[in-house]
């Protein structure tokens, strides 16, 4: 497998609550930008929680969408994954 294969970066969104997730999640989705809700990652956090994955070409459109839909957003992390959880992001997104 080539190199370029073996990663797969995201960039997570975190939110102040639950509720902002979701409601991050569909406002992404109904503009048709791809994204994922998750349980929180623990290099993030180890509040329970979820957050949204979105391909980082797509994340400043996503947080433009959620700034004009009044969606808060906490913070964006950069991440790269690689075996299992990058096959499976990478089907997902």
């Amino acid at each position: 497998m080539p190199e370029h294969e073996k990663y797969f970066a995201v960039d997570v969104l975190t939110f102040p609550s639950s509720h902002y997730a979701l409601k991050a999640e569909k406002v992404c989705k109904d503009a048709g930008i791809r994204v994922v809700l998750i349980p929180l990652p623990r290099e993030i956090s180890a509040d329970c929680g979820v957050a949204l994955i979105v391909r980082p070409e797509a994340r400043q459109n996503a947080e433009d969408l959620l700034g004009q839909a009044g969606v808060s957003l906490n913070n964006v992390h950069h991440l790269r994954r690689k075996g299992k959880d990058a096959r499976l992001w990478r089907r997902l997104l």
